[in-house]
């Protein structure tokens, strides 16, 4: 597995210790671990650096609760959060999920094995909703651009032809060209094919001379 880089935003020094025992507990997991005591710290850091995932204490000297994941999913909304609480934030933690932390962890019941899944299933969740996300906005963009194309490009009513911006005329070939990397694959509809046929061999298609 690749090297994770994980932020550990938490201000008691004891559960720092503990996390970072747990995540070298893992003989298969590789990681590079960095960590912060406040919230003003952590946001310098996630402004101007990349990782895959946060360690997010809910009660930090200078923010408490949903405010605290609120910024950091704001600043890096790219970014894996899994919320650390004390038994007495399970609700705010909660809550923290349903806003878009990819989970939550009780810290009287941390062990290497639960910190280790969380990590993975947490990365794995985002990059699959990132993805979902990019994949709706490519759909509406195209949408977007498929209703603009039909509302204003003008075409040929008799010979089909594009006119472009400059008032150039274009066969859709050379239009599509033009505008993308697309390759323009001639091809004949069925429907084209016949009448080919027919025009090629008229006498295929007149009925047969009946005899006097």
């Amino acid at each position: 597995m690749d090297q994770l880089s994980v932020l550990i935003v938490e201000d008691n020094p004891g559960d720092v210790l503990l996390i970072r025992e747990y995540l070298s507990d893992r003989q298969d997991a590789r990681y590079d671990i960095t960590e912060v005591d406040t919230l003003e710290a952590a946001i310098d850091l996630i402004t101007n650096r990349e990782f895959d995932v946060i360690l997010l204490d809910l009660t930090l000297p200078d923010s408490m609760g949903l405010d605290t994941v609120r910024t950091v999913m704001t600043i890096s909304p790219d970014t894996a959060v899994i919320v650390l609480t004390g038994l007495q934030d399970e609700n705010t933690a909660l809550q923290a999920v349903r806003y878009g932390a990819q989970d939550y962890l009780e810290k009287q019941f941390l062990a290497p094995a639960m910190l280790y899944k969380s990590i993975i299933y947490a990365i794995e969740r985002k990059r699959a909703m990132q993805e979902k996300e990019d994949l709706l906005n490519d759909l509406t963009k195209a949408l977007e651009k498929i209703e603009t194309l039909e509302g204003i490009l003008p075409v040929c009513v008799s010979c089909r032809k594009i006119l472009d911006e400059n008032q150039e005329w274009h066969s859709l070939e050379e239009y599509i060209l033009h505008r993308s990397d697309a390759e323009v694959v001639q091809l004949v509809c069925p429907a084209c094919m016949r009448e080919l046929e027919q025009n090629e061999n008229p006498d295929r298609t007149r009925p047969p001379a009946v005899s006097p």
